[in-house]
């Protein structure tokens, strides 16, 4: 038998290195691509769920709502944003007291603009609840703004509306100003 010189093992020892490497790189790079798409396709069928369920849709839906109360409130247009209400809070809360409320708060009454960048919703039954919130811009200032909305036959409704955290407008429990 004959005997490898030390160049041959060298040579050998290269080869079988980058055969190995060859190997691992295309081992790793095919299952890279089977996580990868698994991944996708996880994302695209969570997508899906969202949408169906009212993901994105919903809170353009919440946000065209909410736009709308807040241009009626900052514009003095009571009667109009009082419509936008939940029946719960219309019922328990005239267009008068809702006035006098609104002007109380001086974020409320120099309204400028509404962005919801959230929004959570919540199902029991055939009712939902939906919860969205973003930032107020108001003659006095930013400040985050929560809407609780109840969807209603006319479509979403407000039932609370917190600013910074706090109930200014809610229909769960009025309070008569």
């Amino acid at each position: 038998m004959r005997r490898l010189e030390t160049g041959q093992i060298v040579g050998l020892a290269a080869l079988a290195a980058a055969v190995f490497g060859v190997g691992l790189y295309l081992f790793v790079n095919h299952s890279m691509t089977k996580a990868r798409e698994a991944n996708l396709a996880e994302v695209r069928a969570e997508t899906d769920r969202m949408q169906k369920r009212g993901g994105a849709p919903m809170l353009d839906a919440a946000a065209a709502v909410a736009s709308q109360f807040i241009a009626h409130v900052g514009a003095g247009r009571f009667a109009e944003a009082h419509a936008l209400l939940a029946a719960p809070y219309k019922s328990a809360v005239g267009v008068d007291a809702f006035a006098r409320t609104c002007r109380a708060s001086a974020l409320l009454a120099g309204a400028r603009a509404v962005t919801l960048t959230r929004l959570r919703q919540q199902s029991a039954g055939g009712a939902s609840s939906i919860e969205a919130s973003g930032v107020l811009n108001s003659a006095a200032g930013a400040v985050p703004i929560a809407f609780v909305f109840l969807q209603e036959p006319a479509g979403l409704r407000i039932l609370v509306v917190s600013l910074g955290g706090v109930p200014v407008l809610q229909g769960v429990s009025p309070i008569r100003p």
